[in-house]
């Protein structure tokens, strides 16, 4: 993923299912950036960004999904295909989980959902 760290751990669901190769935006500038460096984001990719409540779409070319996380990963709230030029946020986030659309598409509020450091995220398919 342009201009942020590199894989992090999976994002596994609820159940321990992966749903994705899971990357952090650890500095200050990564945070605001977001997605918006990575326009060729795949479908097993994801973007934690902790310390977050709120999110853009603006200059974007695709929608994402958006996974709000309390402080022990439960989803507040879940947008599906969001898509470019919008704001959303969830009182009481802790932080935010961006995806491209469709790869949390069986997530629902409530579940929880986190990144497993410990699992090889190479598992998932290698990124071509």
């Amino acid at each position: 993923m342009d201009a942020l760290s590199g894989v992090v751990g999976t994002l596994v669901d609820g159940s321990g299912r992966p749903l994705a190769r899971c990357y952090e935006a650890t500095s200050a500038a990564s945070r605001m950036i977001g997605l918006l460096a990575t326009p060729d984001l795949r479908p097993d990719e994801a973007l934690l960004i902790d310390r977050c409540r709120s999110v853009h779409t603006m200059g974007m070319r695709i929608s994402i999904d958006v996974a709000f996380l309390d402080a022990e990963g439960v989803v507040l709230r879940v947008l599906h295909a969001l898509r470019p030029f919008r704001v959303a946020a969830a009182r009481g986030a802790r932080s935010v989980i961006e995806t491209r659309a469709e790869t949390l598409a069986d997530v629902t509020v409530g579940e929880r959902l986190q990144v497993n450091r410990s699992l090889d995220a190479e598992r998932l398919p290698a990124r071509r």
